[in-house]
């Protein structure tokens, strides 16, 4: 399953009965959280478990899954794959919480289509590209992508969040990133929660992964 555990005793993986129950996603070596599970697929020091998270996940019963700036470094494919193995690992009532660079503020703050000097329209080509291909990023997803994304993969309760708020206690305040702002009406970054519910059609499921596949993943898979 790609995974290898820290053996770490003071600290009971989210399997155990008294357990950790909620898992950090691609924390990376700065954003460990004490009271979560924190999962990274490289071994930085201090993290709990290196795991792939678009792998068969070992866990069950979680109360809560968290990433931030993560969902934008998986391909499409990857990002299905992730948001399906939280889904079995949740308990019913289980919540995800992500936050990914917003597609809308980036189109409406990285390239001036009215902008008349060459250098400027040169450099904004070159920061749209980066928004996209930098920093690891393979996909970007507006609010009404990431929202049909959610519902037809099974969740609930989908709703999207000001930065830092939520209804759940344990998802208030969490974020670590800064420089959170809002230009022409979009967010930088959409911030979202899903809620997993007691069942789900897998047909359906499956019937959306082949419209995404047929619709775009089909595209990048082919290289050319």
């Amino acid at each position: 399953m790609n995974l290898s555990i820290k053996n770490n005793i003071s600290r009971n993986s989210p399997n155990h009965p008294n357990g950790i129950k909620k898992v950090q996603v691609g924390c990376g070596p700065h954003n460990i959280m004490a009271d979560w599970w924190n999962v990274d697929i490289r071994p930085f020091p201090g993290i709990d478990q290196v795991m792939d998270v678009t792998k068969p996940w070992p866990f069950n019963g979680l109360e809560y899954v968290y990433g931030e700036h993560f969902l934008e470094h998986l391909s499409l494919e990857g990002a299905i794959a992730f948001l399906n193995n939280v889904w079995k690992s949740l308990k019913p009532s289980g919540v995800i919480r992500l936050s990914t660079p917003s597609l809308e503020w980036v189109i409406s703050t990285h390239f001036n289509l009215s902008e008349t000097n060459p250098q400027k329209r040169i450099d904004s080509t070159f920061s749209m590209n980066r928004a996209f291909h930098g920093w690891g990023h393979q996909f970007l997803y507006s609010k009404d992508f990431l929202q049909s994304l959610l519902n037809n993969l099974g969740w609930e309760k989908v709703v999207f969040c000001e930065y830092g708020k939520s209804e759940h206690l344990s998802l208030k305040g969490i974020e670590r990133h800064g420089n959170y702002r809002i230009d022409n009406g979009y967010p930088n970054v959409w911030i979202v929660e899903g809620t997993r519910g007691d069942g789900r059609s897998e047909s359906s499921v499956l019937s959306y992964q082949k419209l995404l596949d047929k619709s775009y993943v089909s595209y990048v898979r082919s290289g050319h």
